[in-house]
């Protein structure tokens, strides 16, 4: 076919080609067309997406400031607390060392005139009486008892709450505490109707002795206490690394119900063996644990209704578990007709030492002062047996001086010596363990005194 036909118009070949091209220019048209618009949709999302992106770093990034002041203000407001806290435990210290100091003090100034009525009333103990007479000074000793305790009791709590009360960890012998007690309550428990027994221990263990023994004199007492028919047993035996001392009684039972709270402050249970007598704050067993925990002890407790309680004390043993045989005790010799020198500025307790000492039939040479003790030890030939002296004394000197003075005076520097005082801190009991002497507290227990002369006696 011609590629065009008369009168110049194209061919149909002609208008195929021009129509193809036209398809494919339509086709690139179209194609550029959409690529366009897909390009322009998507930066459109990406616009999109980075406003979003923009406000969400907004967003996040106010919520962070938001948080950052919330939390600035916490941690203000706990640098303020704390500070308030400082201060309060600050006060609270003060208070607590102020209250000890008071407590101390008081307790020196009430305990001194219950030392002079406990010593009268010992040494009118001793002598025979009606019953009638009898039955009203035990009733006053009950009395004294009381007050004695309550002071005691308040005076060891406010220690133990200013972190005052420290123990001194020792290897030491424990049989002679336990032959100690005996004696000193078996009296006692006999004037009660009851069996006291002591069974004896070689072990050593490592503890403050003396704070062994404030915890065994409390459960000890409280056996007797509340015990109205049979007995009281003290023994120990060997558990592991530990020595568990035991004291056993014959007294009406702890419910189940009340055996651990015993040891929380101001709880006491009702006792029918012991309405006759004082009923206690129930502060008793809560310091026995505090103590106990002090020396790295563990006080425990078992009992039957109607059967009777134990209260145990395990005590950290020490390396060496057994001590040699020691040498018979002689603490039973007689006092009589030996001589004794009590030096005590306060008149009523000079008095009372003396009647108690003249009555066990011993020399007692009385002086209110240093000076007047050794006018006194002027023109004796003899040395005393012992010398007495209180630790705190009115023209500023001490005990350990009037000790001192009197043993340069009669040319002897061991005659043996106690100190006495109703000074609660444990200066002076360091001091005279240092010292080599005998230590006791007012109020004094003459039992107490007349075991530690009697031993110190036989000693010497």
């Amino acid at each position: 076919m011609s590629s065009r036909l008369d009168g110049g118009e194209l061919s149909v070949d002609d208008l195929a080609r021009e129509n193809a091209k036209l398809k494919k220019i339509v086709k690139v048209l179209i194609d550029r067309v959409e690529r366009s618009t897909d390009a322009q949709g998507n930066a459109f999302s990406l616009f999109q997406a980075a406003i979003t992106l923009e406000s969400t770093v907004r967003q996040r990034t106010a919520e962070l400031q938001s948080l950052n002041g919330q939390l600035s203000a916490e941690i203000e407001e706990r640098r303020v607390v704390e500070e308030m806290l400082n201060v309060a435990k600050a006060d609270a210290e003060r208070a607590n060392a102020g209250k000890t100091e008071f407590l101390t003090a008081a307790s020196h100034d009430l305990l001194q005139p219950l030392n002079v009525a406990r010593l009268f009333v010992d040494a009118l103990a001793e002598r025979p009486l009606d019953a009638e007479a009898a039955t009203m000074l035990d009733r006053v000793c009950r009395s004294l008892e009381s007050a004695e305790s309550l002071l005691r009791t308040l005076l060891d709590m406010s220690r133990l709450d200013a972190g005052a009360m420290h123990a001194e960890l020792t290897d030491v012998a424990i049989d002679p505490l336990l032959r100690h007690l005996s004696d000193e309550y078996g009296l006692a428990a006999e004037e009660r109707g009851l069996r006291l027994r002591v069974v004896p221990c070689e072990a050593l263990v490592h503890t403050d002795i003396r704070l062994l023994e404030r915890v065994l004199r409390n459960l000890l007492g409280n056996a007797l206490r509340y015990t109205e028919r049979g007995g009281v047993l003290v023994g120990a035996r060997r558990r592991a690394s530990r020595l568990q001392i035991e004291v056993w009684d014959t007294g009406s039972g702890i419910p189940a119900a009340d055996l651990r709270a015993i040891f929380r402050e101001f709880h006491r249970l009702a006792h029918p063996e012991a309405d006759d007598r004082a009923p206690g704050m129930g502060l008793g067993l809560a310091i026995v644990d505090r103590i106990a925990r002090l020396i790295g002890a563990t006080v425990d407790v078992r009992s039957r209704v109607g059967r009777g309680s134990v209260f145990s004390v395990a005590v950290p043993l020490a390396e060496q578990s057994a001590l040699p045989a020691a040498r018979a005790d002689r603490a039973g010799e007689p006092l009589r007709g030996r001589t004794i020198f009590i030096v005590d500025d306060d008149g009523p307790t000079l008095d009372g030492m003396r009647t108690v000492l003249s009555g066990w039939g011993m020399d007692a040479v009385a002086a209110h002062s240093i000076d007047d003790a050794l006018s006194r030890s002027r023109g004796r030939r003899e040395r005393p047996a012992a010398i007495l002296a209180d630790y705190h004394l009115h023209d500023g000197s001490s005990g350990f001086d009037a000790i001192d003075a009197l043993r340069a005076s009669f040319a002897c520097h061991d005659i043996p010596a106690i100190v006495i005082t109703a000074d609660p801190s444990d200066v002076a009991r360091r001091r005279a363990a240092e010292r080599g002497f005998g230590y006791l507290n007012k109020p004094l227990r003459v039992e107490r005194l007349r075991s530690l002369l009697a031993h110190m006696l036989a000693a010497a």
